[in-house]
Parts: C-alpha cells; sequence; structure tokens
C-alpha cells in the first residue's frame, strides 16, 4: 500500500495545526515521507516543503483574483510532485476554495483525501457538503456540532477534541509575564492591552492602522496602559513599522510592545485584547482573556459575504457559545473611534470582564480535551495501512 504523505495547508493556522499533526504520525511512523504545501511549522515538523506558505495564503475573492497567475503555479506545482513521486494520500487543511478543488484533481488521481479542519458550511455554501461526499475519503472535525452535520449528510466523519488545546500554556501568573515585557509593569490601576490584527498582510493593512488610532484615542484616558503586539509569523518588521512610525509612543518599550514567538505568554499577560477573527480567537478564549473582536474586508468581498453567510456572528468564539459573549465590530462599525469606545466601556466596568472570562470557561469546556493530535494521527495512519495505533477519542 501507498506510504508517501502530501499534506497542504494554506495559512498559517493550518501550518500550526499540520506541525502538531505530522509530529504525532512521525513519533509512530518515523520513516513516514512527507511533502507539504505550508509554512515553517510543518517543515520543521518532518515535511520536505515543495511551496511556501506565503505563495498561497490569500483571502478573499478580490486578492484572489490578484494571485490567480500565482496560484496556478501552485497548482501546477502540486500536480507534478503528486505525479512524480507516486504519493497516496493527501491531507488538506481548511482553506476550502483552493482545497476542495485540489480534492476533486486528487481523487481522480486515485488519491486517499483525508480533509482536516472542516470548511465552515454550517455558515454559508453549505452545496460543498456534496463535493465533501464525492471527493474527501474521510473528514476531521474540530468542533462537535460540525460531528453531527456531516453524520447526517452520509460523510465519514471524527470529531476529538480541538489540537490548540494540545500546546503548553503558560503557567506563569499574568503579572509574572507582564515583567517578562515591560521595565516597569502597570501599577493597580493600569491595564495591559492586547493588539492582534491577524496573520496575513491583508489583515494587517486594514487592521493595524485602526487599532493603533483607537490607541492613540484610549491614551488620554489611561495614561498607564501598556501595550502588548504579537507578531504573527510569516509578517515581517517594516509591515509593522510602516504604522507605528506614525505614533511616538511606539517607540517607548515601557508602553509598547511587540513580540515574536510569544504569542501565549503576551495574551495571557493582558487584561483585554483587540483582534481579527480567526484562530487568534479560540486561542485567546483558551487563556481565558476577555477580547474586541474585529474585521474588515474588501468592499466587495463583503457585499458577498453578507448576501450568503447565514450565522448571526464571525467570531467562532460567540458560535461555540450559541450567542454574543465577545462584542464584534465589523466593517463600518470597527472604526477607530468604535474600538476606543467598546475598550473604554470594558476596562471601566470590571464585572463585564469577570463575567467574559466565566463565558470563555465554558466555550473552552465544550471543545474537549488535550490530545486530539495524537488521535487524529493515529487514525490518519491506520488509513495510510500502517498498523493500527489508533486509541478512542476522549468522552
Amino acid at each position: 500500500m501507498n506510504k508517501k504523505l502530501l499534506i497542504v495547508a494554506g495559512e498559517p493556522s493550518g501550518d500550526q495545526h499540520g506541525a502538531h499533526l505530522l509530529s504525532a504520525m512521525k513519533e509512530l511512523e518515523p520513516s513516514l515521507r512527507v511533502w507539504s504545501v505550508g509554512g515553517d511549522r510543518l517543515k520543521a515538523a518532518g515535511s520536505e516543503q515543495i511551496v511556501p506558505l506565503t505563495e498561497l495564503s490569500v483571502m478573499g475573492v478580490v486578492e484572489v483574483f490578484k494571485k490567480a497567475g500565482r496560484i496556478y503555479k501552485v497548482w501546477k506545482t502540486i500536480l507534478r510532485k503528486v505525479d512524480s513521486e507516486q504519493i497516496g494520500t493527501v491531507i488538506l487543511i481548511d482553506f476550502p476554495d483552493f482545497n476542495l478543488r485540489l480534492a476533486k484533481t486528487l481523487k481522480k488521481r486515485g488519491l486517499r483525501v483525508l480533509y482536516y479542519v472542516s470548511p465552515q458550511v454550517w455558515a454559508w455554501r453549505k452545496g460543498r457538503i456534496k463535493t465533501i461526499r464525492k471527493y474527501v475519503d474521510h473528514i476531521f472535525v474540530l468542533f462537535p456540532f460540525e460531528k453531527d452535520l456531516y453524520e447526517q449528510s452520509g460523510i465519514p466523519v471524527t470529531f476529538v477534541g480541538h489540537p490548540l488545546l494540545d500546546e503548553p500554556f503558560p503557567l506563569k501568573t499574568p503579572k509574572e509575564i507582564a515583567r517578562n515585557f515591560f521595565p516597569e509593569p502597570p501599577g493597580a490601576s493600569g491595564f495591559i492591552l492586547g493588539l492582534l490584527p491577524g496573520s496575513r498582510e491583508s489583515e494587517l493593512t486594514r487592521l493595524y492602522p485602526r487599532m493603533l488610532k483607537a490607541l492613540d484615542l484610549l491614551l488620554p484616558d489611561f495614561p498607564d496602559l501598556r501595550v502588548i503586539v504579537p507578531q504573527a509569523p510569516g509578517l515581517e518588521d517594516p509591515f509593522f513599522e510602516a504604522f507605528e512610525k506614525e505614533y511616538p509612543w511606539s517607540g517607548d518599550s515601557n508602553r509598547f510592545r511587540r513580540i515574536k514567538g510569544q504569542f501565549r505568554e503576551g495574551v495571557k499577560a493582558c487584561d483585554l485584547v483587540v483582534l481579527a477573527s480567526g484562530t487568534a480567537t479560540l486561542e485567546t478564549a483558551f487563556l481565558g482573556v476577555p477580547m474586541v473582536i474585529v474585521y474588515v474586508m474588501n468592499p466587495l468581498t463583503y457585499l458577498l459575504a453578507r448576501a450568503l453567510i447565514r450565522v448571526p456572528a464571525i467570531g467562532m468564539v460567540n458560535l461555540i457559545a450559541g450567542r454574543i459573549v465577545m462584542p464584534e465590530l465589523i466593517q463600518g462599525n470597527a472604526s477607530p473611534s468604535s474600538i476606543r469606545d467598546q475598550v473604554k466601556e470594558l476596562l471601566t466596568h470590571s464585572e463585564t470582564l469577570d463575567q467574559m472570562k466565566r463565558e470563555l470557561e465554558t466555550v473552552r469546556e465544550r471543545l474537549g480535551v488535550p490530545g486530539a493530535s495524537e488521535i487524529i494521527a493515529g487514525r490518519m495512519m491506520e488509513m495510510m495501512g500502517f498498523q493500527a495505533v489508533s486509541t478512542e477519542p476522549p468522552a
């Protein structure tokens, strides 16, 4: 049986999930041969990178159109590698606009197609379920409600919990962590605010200037405010500096810190974060830190999304909770003044922040327990023909 593997991840969160999964698979079978379309994490986990993540990471109708030529080259590179190496299995991670088309092509080439991290068919474009049923052999989902949806549609599905729970969480208290970032941590009356503008250049361009302007508007009311900006992998310093240079306070290391490689430590040190909708909302929820979710899209993409999306919220935290527990500021509502007003309202009402923390505990409980990556790795290895190694998922 063919035991060669290709993993395709089109964005940083997929690269992160894929790296955990591949590490677990390599623990079970170190000789496993793997090629990847992804980032540095998948590469470090033991795959041969055939296309870097930066060639594929794009979101939105207009953005995809602009990069159509580059995406086509990526497509041809993948197919050449599949054919030349005679790869037998592909694991597609999220990124459905590209990966579902790839599933169709690779299935016709005779590959076993496994899908990890479901497209959000419960939110929009439910017709994708037909494509998944036809071209995907098994889908592995992150949320319990997704399992019911696919079972009802006759699609083989597995849910075992969220892989982000597998990563270690900081053991130090927020105050202890803050001492590592600021020479003079804020006093009893000071707060630490996190700014997380996303992991893509397009998100950074739209959101970071708004966040910085909102911060500038906040400082007169919160003179002791400290700020932490966790820098997403793949985004270089100049992208941030281009917007920060407008504000003199961004050069004050005791007030403003942009950090690399310490996402969970940085977020845990915060009293509140303003962040782009995406995987970061879940990691922030796991850390128990209240948040304000913001997002701004290309106007055309937004109009299309409004016409198609069937859910009342965009933040995954709110979707899992079943109601709005973390405020959302979308498109025109994500103005600097609106962000300032929302943050000011929360920082001046500690009882509201405490209630938000209790809501986040409930969200975390609904997402299973640690160990998902190991269980999924075992299931996938069995499907590839390796000796039975999987265990039963936790209750």
